[in-house]
């Protein structure tokens, strides 16, 4: 009996824990999160993507479709879930800044707030504004680059001298031993190359590329050399003076930048256009600045210098290394300042080239003979220091040399 009574107190016991136990239990549950009477926006949907293809990190995109938001926060959009910087957005229509993913197949969606679902379209491309041109990297040591018509990339290396060809598969082999390095070169009549090194000596290597030759010794130093339309080759350096040899080997000086030291020299539109260092005490020319000089004769003649762009007067501290211009007449600027290339308008204001993704400095550029420019990337940073490839989505104006 006594053991019963014992049984029965236990089990009493053990159901009271469980009660307080269940009952203890029940009230740990979070609130429900259902609501029944909630409601959501429309989801959004992506009809079409304007331009059809962009540039990755540089372009404006418009993405067309429905249930967007006009508040800016609202809507949130993805290249393969990379977040896009939203510019503008109405209920049509968002316009976006491509973000710098380079794919051929994106997924692009679109989150609108208060919409249970994303928008989606694929696929969308967006290519690449610049690419790693071959595979040069911090060993190499890169200055001077030329073009030939055939798309074939002429790249001055040091230690030990030498001139490689990188072909359009982007393979490098080398094609001449040379003298020195070179500071600057360009591709010249019947398949040379003229070379400048920042001495007295304009080179020449033949067209087979069994090596180089003297071609001139000038007046003086010269770092940078282009071609007129009478296959003038216009040379220039420190200390300011440009020098005008022609294909006879004869030369001459025809103008005097005092205390300017020239660093880039390119012919367009019938001028000379000359980048360069002033070095004098005349407080009021500019430090840092593009001139240029109109070539009046067959002969070379150069016209007196006007300012282009006080290059100095917006870049403190920084250098003008090289010169470029387009079809259209905009010219750019290499530089070694953080931007790398600046582009000056027509108008005369000026912006960065692909800001954001070009980063310096610029030494030395050459136009492919479609869309490409062909960058010498130096940085303090070695590990940066590459031949970039730029897509321009514009051709050149005319290098005579090779034309």
């Amino acid at each position: 009996m006594l053991k019963r009574i014992k049984r029965m107190l236990l089990l009493s016991i053990f159901s009271g824990i469980s009660v307080f136990t269940l009952t203890q239990c029940s009230n740990d549950y979070p609130d429900s999160v259902y609501n029944p009477d909630a409601s959501f926006k429309t989801n959004p949907t992506i009809t079409q993507l304007q331009p059809d293809s962009a540039l990755a990190g540089i372009d404006k995109i418009t993405i067309s479709g429905t249930n967007f938001s006009a508040t800016l926060d609202e809507n949130i959009v993805y290249f393969n879930g990379e977040k896009a910087t939203v510019l503008s957005s109405d209920a049509n229509r968002i316009v976006v800044q491509a973000p710098n993913v380079p794919a051929d197949s994106l997924k692009v969606q679109v989150s609108v707030a208060g919409a249970l679902n994303f928008a989606e379209f694929t696929p969308y491309k967006l290519m690449p504004a610049i690419i790693d041109y071959s595979d040069f990297d911090k060993f190499d040591e890169t200055s001077g680059l030329a073009m030939d018509t055939d798309e074939n990339l002429f790249v001055s290396l040091d230690s030990p001298t030498r001139i490689v060809k990188v072909g359009t598969d982007q393979k490098r082999n080398d094609y001449t031993a040379t003298i020195r390095k070179s500071t600057q070169m360009k591709y010249g009549p019947d398949g040379t190359i003229f070379y400048v090194n920042a001495i007295q000596y304009l080179l020449k290597v033949n067209a087979d590329g069994a090596g180089d030759e003297l071609f001139a010794i000038l007046p003086g130093a010269a770092y940078d050399l282009d071609f007129d339309q009478n296959q003038n080759i216009f040379c220039g350096g420190g200390p300011g003076d440009i020098y005008r040899v022609k294909m006879d080997k004869s030369n001459e000086t025809k103008y005097q930048h005092p205390d300017v030291y020239i660093h880039a020299l390119r012919v367009y539109n019938n001028y000379l256009y000359v980048g360069g260092t002033y070095s004098g005490s005349d407080g009021n020319h500019p430090k840092e600045a593009v001139w240029r000089h109109e070539i009046t004769s067959a002969d070379g003649d150069l016209g007196e210098k006007e300012l282009v762009f006080n290059f100095g007067e917006s870049f403190v501290g920084f250098t003008v290394l090289s010169l470029a211009f387009d079809i259209d007449g905009l010219m750019y600027i290499g530089t070694d300042a953080t931007e790398g290339i600046i582009v000056v308008n027509l108008d005369g204001t000026y912006n960065p080239l692909y800001e954001g993704v070009m980063e310096g400095e610029a030494y030395a550029m050459t136009w492919g003979n479609g869309d490409f420019l062909y960058v010498t990337r130096k940085n303090v940073d070695e590990d940066k220091r590459r031949i970039l490839r730029i897509n321009m989505r514009k051709t050149t104006a005319p290098y005579f040399g090779r034309d």
